[in-house]
């Protein structure tokens, strides 16, 4: 059933054998999932020259007609490029980053795959978006991709890494009230229509943030945030500079090094930037966040807010709305996003046939565009 070069499988053996010697380390990784981590073959909680010595070992008793010593859990971390083969390709994967590891950060080997990808354009001359994205999310792999790692400005995704900060530091009870800091949103942009003296909870602020994605949220949250935090009074501008601080913290946290934020809600600002293969990490991490997979999720929502005011808020995410043409049953978030620098953009996730999918789209010319575009990829390749 595999079949590839034996040369380069014995090949590969006898540098493992010298590297296992020479390194002599193992960097440890955080499962990704239930069952199985990528690369991690013999489920050890490293990746190391130990779990390409294995891969070389199954491919060598496909090649002889044997039996397989793999359980079937192990088979999916061993096959790192799902091509549906477990050769010496994956082996020299796994190779690659043992050796890598040693001197650069990464946290797991979805994250260096995801560093280390290159691109098809097949896509980006008919939708014109400037970069894109299909994730497989239980496998930790990239179906396809174009540009992922060219800069663009984060537009409202920013919003997932606001959110997240303000749920590390803030209680979602604590009632916040809407002040001077609305003078700081800009005209035009997008609001859930706060207004100053309003009183409400945190959990009331993002859902307004996220599901009507309100700049006027965004910075309210930012302000609140870093005045708790830091345990003194600042202005408004000094609170949104330490609050983005924290942002730029966070982001460096979650291995997002192609990323600097300068405002809470992604208003195209100089020195602002991102790449899909750090939004696409933010995803990952929004998506495990109950709070933010639960309101990115929603379709519309009703809010009476602590003063007394009722909103209705919708999401921006017309995959969630059953009047669209574009609702689908099988979407459950997370995030739109549109400013000049960006274009239309959205990231998506899709519970698909048991599996769940990301799908991003960022650079698109029309709001129909890149929701045309999420739907051809998500159904051309699951």
């Amino acid at each position: 059933m595999l079949t590839r070069t034996r040369d380069i499988g014995l090949k590969l053996l006898c540098l493992i054998s010298g590297l296992m010697l020479v390194l002599g380390h193992s960097p440890t990784i955080n499962a990704a999932s239930a069952d199985y981590t990528l690369g991690d073959v013999n489920s050890d909680g490293y990746v190391n020259a130990v779990d390409a010595s294995a891969v070389l070992i199954c491919y060598s008793q496909a090649s002889s007609g044997g039996e397989l010593t793999l359980t079937e859990s192990q088979r999916r971390a061993a096959d790192i490029n799902r091509d549906g083969f477990i050769d010496a390709t994956d082996a020299s994967s796994i190779l690659a980053y043992y050796s890598f590891i040693s001197t650069e950060d990464y946290e797991t080997f979805a994250d260096y795959i995801i560093d280390k990808s290159t691109s098809s354009a097949e896509y980006n001359t008919y939708y014109r978006s400037s970069t894109y994205l299909l994730y497989d999310l239980g496998d930790e792999h990239l179906i396809s991709y174009h540009d992922i790692h060219k800069r663009i400005s984060p537009a409202s995704f920013t919003k997932l890494l606001t959110a997240s900060v303000v749920l590390k530091y803030m209680s979602l009870d604590t009632v916040v009230t809407v002040g001077s800091e609305q003078d700081l949103v800009q005209l035009y942009s997008s609001v859930c229509y706060l207004a100053k003296g309003n009183r409400l909870t945190v959990y009331d602020l993002l859902t307004g943030m996220l599901l009507n994605s309100g700049n006027d949220a965004a910075y309210t949250a930012a302000v609140n945030t870093a005045r708790t935090v830091s345990g003194r009074e600042m202005s408004d501008n000094e609170a949104v500079t330490y609050f983005c601080g924290l942002m730029n913290d966070f982001a460096a946290e979650l291995n997002m090094h192609e990323s600097y934020f300068v405002n809470p809600d992604g208003y195209d600002a100089n020195g602002q930037y991102t790449t899909a293969a750090d939004m696409l990490r933010l995803a990952r991490y929004s998506l495990t966040v109950p709070q933010i997979r639960e309101i990115t999720g929603t379709a519309k929502k009703t809010v009476t807010i602590s003063s007394g005011q009722v909103f209705n808020w919708k999401s921006t995410n017309y995959l969630l709305d059953t009047s669209s043409k574009y609702y689908r049953s099988d979407a459950f978030g997370i995030k739109t996003g549109t400013t000049a620098d960006a274009g239309t953009c959205l990231i998506a996730a899709f519970n698909k046939n048991g599996r769940t999918y990301i799908t991003l789209v960022s650079g698109c010319s029309s709001d129909t565009t890149r929701y045309d575009l999420t739907i051809s990829i998500i159904d051309t390749y699951t």
